[in-house]
């Protein structure tokens, strides 16, 4: 119980662990109210601090399976500017040796704003794969790639990035990386059309999406201002 007393952020991630595999409830709850009262208040608003909440939440997702923590990241930290931008940049550094985990924490801070993550896989595949296909990073990232929330929010860079695959598998000799990008583009064409027939249900759809936490609680208590991210 001592560490439970002295809940800090260095062992923060270990009490964490211990309350999901005991499933000890009032545990749980106040790991979370920690996470949110002291994990995501910036001192300084650097990249390492924002480096540090946002590794704690995708490891909670990923290693204990609650969403929560995401949810409470992508919330409560709120990108100036192009702050989004320079953060993702950075998180997504190094792009063929990340984590699957890494991509599916960069698919959730960037939510709406999908333009991003397209602008970086487009630089990816040219500069990096100078054009000449895919790997596994770029194959998965474009199957979690929501296409119907990029079809409603920037449609024209999802056009911009299937009509760029398109060119891409056409001379290439991978059945999997065709097979990838065929799904993507047909994806793409039939969401542009459920989105111009549908327009009035995807905005009512949007304005109810909240996630809570388990106790009905939502993750809006926390706000974080980020003007620059040194």
């Amino acid at each position: 119980s001592g560490e439970v007393d002295k809940l800090e952020k260095d062992n923060f991630e270990e009490v964490n662990k211990m309350a999901h595999v005991f499933d000890v409830s009032w545990l749980t709850k106040r790991c979370l109210k920690f996470y949110k009262a002291e994990v995501l208040k910036f001192e300084n608003n650097s990249y390492e601090e924002m480096l540090f909440a946002c590794e704690i939440a995708s490891r909670a997702n990923y290693n204990l399976k609650d969403s929560k923590y995401v949810s409470c990241f992508v919330k409560n930290v709120a990108f100036s500017g192009n702050g989004k931008f320079v953060f993702l940049h950075r998180y997504m550094a190094g792009f063929a040796e990340i984590s699957k985990r890494r991509i599916d924490m960069s698919l959730a801070i960037a939510a709406d704003n999908l333009n991003i993550i397209s602008n970086c896989l487009v630089t990816y595949i040219s500069f990096n794969l100078k054009c000449k296909g895919l790997d596994e990073n770029s194959l998965y990232m474009l199957q979690k790639l929501d296409v119907q929330k990029f079809s409603r929010t920037f449609r024209s860079e999802l056009n911009e990035l299937s009509d760029f695959l398109a060119a891409l598998s056409e001379d290439s000799e991978c059945a999997e990386m065709k097979a990838v990008v065929e799904k993507f583009v047909k994806n793409k064409r039939i969401k542009t059309e459920e989105s111009s027939s549908s327009k009035e249900d995807l905005e009512v759809d949007e304005n109810t999406e909240d996630v809570q936490d388990s106790d009905g609680e939502d993750c809006k208590d926390v706000a974080n201002q980020t003007e620059e991210i040194e």
